[in-house]
């Protein structure tokens, strides 16, 4: 079985729905052989296998196009971090004009994203909290979803629970601005908004085209 037809077997399967089929399979109404399930079990496993560290490298070529297409003619890079992950000193991209952070990901609109909103905020922190001259971007593939996030009443300390260092560097930079005040994510950013320049990867797909 080649990835194209593991593919085909498992959006037979899916249906319209995965939920769903699983919920009609629950209900222990539909039969399905055992042949089948093999076939679909085996499917399945093909998709996971060729997708392992998707993420990484999603995260790797995306970087690299900005180095192609979005830096300057006299800009220069310095450092380059392609590795997908929030636990690092330095940033996903460092030029000697600008230091970058990137995530990749559609927000899930039926759900909490409690993963997705932890990792976000943390990279956000880490650019807001950085003592550097150079421009700060934060580049997402879905900045309409991430904009609301930010200027929503979900508290920081909340959100930052499980990411002690992000949660550490947040804590620090608010009482260093004398800003304890702030409780909400959505404060913070309204706070603090001209300090990172927040942009949709798309923009910058376009002038690769």
């Amino acid at each position: 079985m080649n990835l194209n037809e593991a593919m085909n077997i498992v959006k037979i399967f899916k249906n319209e729905s995965v939920k769903e089929t699983l919920n009609d399979l629950q209900k222990l109404e539909t039969t399905i052989s055992i042949s089948n399930f093999e076939t679909i079990y085996l499917a399945a496993k093909i998709i996971k296998e060729a997708s392992s560290q998707i993420d990484e490298i999603v995260h790797a070529s995306g970087i690299m196009i900005a180095k192609e297409v979005w830096l300057n003619e006299d800009e220069k890079v310095e450092y380059l971090s392609l590795g997908a992950g929030n636990h690092k000193e330095r940033f996903d991209m460092e030029t000697n004009l600008r230091i970058a952070e990137f995530k990749f990901g559609k927000w899930n609109e039926k759900s909490a994203n409690g993963i997705r909103r932890r990792g976000y905020l943390g990279n956000y922190v880490s650019l807001l909290a950085a003592n550097d001259p150079r421009i700060k971007y934060f580049v997402v593939e879905d900045k309409v979803a991430f904009i609301k996030f930010m200027s929503g009443k979900a508290t920081w300390r909340n959100v930052l629970n499980k990411n002690p260092s992000g949660f550490k560097k947040l804590e620090k930079f608010i009482i260093e601005n004398k800003k304890e005040y702030l409780v909400t994510v959505g404060e913070i950013y309204k706070e603090f908004e001209g300090r990172v320049t927040i942009i949709e990867f798309n923009q910058i797909i376009e002038n690769a085209n």
